[in-house]
């Protein structure tokens, strides 16, 4: 139930909405007020809060996981790369939780007590491992920020002006923060929340400070202080402005504009997309702010792309990059992947992603507006991981780890939302989808579905025309007796065969033996003639043993009417290793009508292999050319592979 008491300082009604809430600052004097039994102690006045972006404020309502939640309270810190508010938020069952909120990005976690000891802060570095209350989170960021005020209801004291370190964790979904503001630390654990999921009223509108043609934007128009050249920052965000006139750092802290130093660079570098040109990517309209060219070094060779800040007043930031002609949309990850530094790849949302390029990056060319402190000189680790379209890419300083996800576009996608005609692309980019990859996956499946059919082509041919064995008989070829001719016993065929297959099968070893064979039809003497050579030699030489040739031929006759028949076999058999004494050879003749064959089915297969075979092999050919351009540095080398995670896209 909320209590009002009076602030001891203006006589202003000041309203406690939780009974947790020990201090609050009053909203017309500022002052802080310590709950003390049934009145207030005033404890000074807080210092006034630095305008931001927000658009929260005290009041302000939303929903999480359907339980209703109120601002009741706010802390304003400062870091290196900028200000973020924690909001002390009240739910309707009476407990409390705080929302971070930095760089556009929501978390929302509560107080937990730890249960294994908190590691100190001068031994944490980033991806650090931390088990906290039996889940390894993995160090994102750690910083010394410096309380600037706090408004509202809060749980403890806030004082201008004090340092707070804190790190940061991340284990999937799961977000931690440790303070060490107090001893023990404490132990915040939450999520990462988005801004609609939480379906927020009562925010606090920007009225725009110039007419930009878009409602609702607010931008701050100012002069370089060195060339007097006019600027603008698009958001209180917005923490440097480098100027495209003289390339003065300007830094835009609070109301002040100040010079901070001369961009080093030697030669002006003109973007492909002007600065302050819009376009309509994913639904949503952006304005360039912000153009910086960063360069990585491989055996002594720099290379270079471009990456361009876009802005929306609804959606915060994003980034568009560009490389030989290549571009990619990338936004930052709330909740990143685990993955060792150097690990050759893993598994992400379905997509297996490989490790591509591992190194150094360095800033080289900054112009425009950014929102954290950019510098000429500024150096990142980065580890970039593929699977087509998509990359998802490490950048870590010493005191932080951000990971952030690509999307490859289509230049002509580009060009298109912003008006610029794209020149032509270099190459294989990292992440280009490969062209042949639908092309190689539908034609197996046509492939596959079309062997199915022959198979069972060849099948029913196997079942309903049935093959029959007529006759089976051994003969003996003797070199006793070459110059006769041998006779089989006679077989019926009461019906016309399509074909009629005779086989020998022999025992000659080292030798050969041909057989020439008639087949004579017993009442009407037609005949029919056929022959074969059968060759067959083995032995071992240096330890292995060795073989060529065959035991087993066969003769085929075509269209054979009914009748009864038998066979005369005359033949002539080799003497290379026999010359001095006679020697025989066993022909085991079997004769086949409407033998099953499979030389058509064979060549059918072959014929229909070509196009998937033709398709995987322009497919294999466009991904050697994109492994071609990895660089792992000295990362674990990552084999090209079979795939690029086509079956994920």
């Amino acid at each position: 139930m909320a209590k009002t008491a009076t602030c001891p300082s203006c006589g202003a009604p000041v309203v406690f909405k939780s009974p947790a809430s020990a201090f609050a600052v009053c909203e017309f004097c500022r002052s802080t007020l310590l709950r003390d039994g049934e009145a207030l102690k005033n404890l000074g006045r807080m210092a006034e809060l630095l305008d931001d972006p927000t658009r929260l404020r005290i009041g302000s309502a939303g929903v999480h996981e359907r339980r209703r939640f109120a601002v009741i309270g706010r802390i304003q810190l400062r870091h290196a790369s900028g200000l973020w508010n924690e909001w002390h938020v009240l739910f309707d069952d009476g407990r409390s939780a705080w929302l971070s909120e930095a760089g556009g990005e929501y978390v929302l976690s509560v107080l937990t007590v730890a249960k294994e000891p908190l590691p100190a802060f001068a031994d944490l570095s980033p991806e650090t491992s931390v088990l906290l209350n039996g889940r390894t989170f993995k160090v994102a960021d750690l910083e010394t920020a410096r309380c600037v005020a706090g408004e509202g209801e809060l749980p403890f004291r806030v004082e201008s002006g004090y340092d707070v370190k804190t790190a940061d964790l991340r284990s999937g979904e799961r977000f931690a923060t440790i303070d060490y503001s107090e001893t023990p630390p404490l132990l915040f654990v939450g999520k990462p929340v988005t801004f609609t999921a939480l379906k927020l009223s009562g925010l606090r509108e920007h009225p725009a400070h110039q007419e930009n043609g878009r409602a609702g934007t607010q931008v701050r128009v100012f002069n370089c202080p060195k060339c007097g050249g006019p600027l603008q920052a698009h958001s209180p965000a917005i923490e440097r402005v480098v100027c495209a006139g003289c390339g003065a750092v300007i830094g835009t802290e609070n109301e002040s504009v100040r010079l901070l130093a001369q961009a080093a660079r030697a030669k002006r570098v003109e973007p492909r997309l002007p600065l302050g040109c819009h376009g309509t990517l994913q639904g949503i309209e952006w304005e360039t702010i912000g153009f910086l060219q960063r360069r990585t070094r491989s055996d002594g060779v720099d290379y270079a792309w471009s990456e361009y800040l876009l802005f929306s007043a609804e959606h915060g930031f994003a980034w568009l990059t560009e490389y030989d002609g290549h571009w990619n949309f990338a936004r930052t990850l709330s909740a990143p992947p685990s993955v060792a530094r150097g690990q050759p790849l893993f598994w992400n949302k379905g997509g297996r992603f490989k490790l591509f390029n591992s190194g150094t990056a360095e800033v080289a060319y900054v112009v425009g507006e950014f929102y954290w402190r950019v510098a000429v000189g500024e150096k990142c680790s980065i580890d970039d991981y593929v699977c087509p379209p998509f990359m998802l890419s490490r950048e870590m300083t010493p005191n932080e780890v951000v990971w952030s996800e690509s999307e490859y576009l289509e230049p002509e996608t580009v060009g298109a939302a912003f008006g610029v005609a794209m020149p032509s692309r270099v190459g294989v980019y990292a992440n280009q989808p490969n062209p042949w990859a639908a092309t190689a996956k539908k034609s197996l499946s046509v492939f596959l579905g079309l062997c199915g059919v022959a198979t069972l082509v060849q099948l029913a041919f196997a079942l309903f025309l049935s093959s029959q064995t007529v006759l089976k008989q051994p003969l003996v070829l003797s070199s006793f007796n070459e110059d006769a001719t041998l006779t089989t016993r006679t077989f019926s065929m009461p019906n016309r065969a399509r074909a009629l297959r005779v086989r020998h099968r022999t025992d000659v070893n080292n030798s050969w033996v041909d057989v020439t064979t008639t087949l004579v039809e017993k009442n009407s003497g037609e005949a029919r003639e056929g022959a074969v050579e059968v060759a067959y030699y083995s032995g071992s030489e240096g330890g292995e043993n060795w073989s060529e040739g065959s035991q087993d031929e066969s003769i085929g006759f075509k269209d054979v009417p009914a009748g009864e028949y038998y066979l005369t076999v005359e033949y002539e058999l080799g003497r290379e290793q026999n010359a001095r004494r006679a020697y025989s050879v066993v022909d085991n003749i079997e004769v086949v009508r409407n033998p099953i064959t499979w030389s058509n089915y064979v060549l059918v297969i072959l014929f229909l292999a070509i196009f998937p075979v033709f398709a995987r092999w322009r497919y294999s050919a466009f991904e050697e050319r994109r492994w071609r351009e990895a660089d792992l540095g000295d990362a674990v080398s990552v084999d090209s592979g079979d795939d690029d995670g086509e079956e994920d896209e």
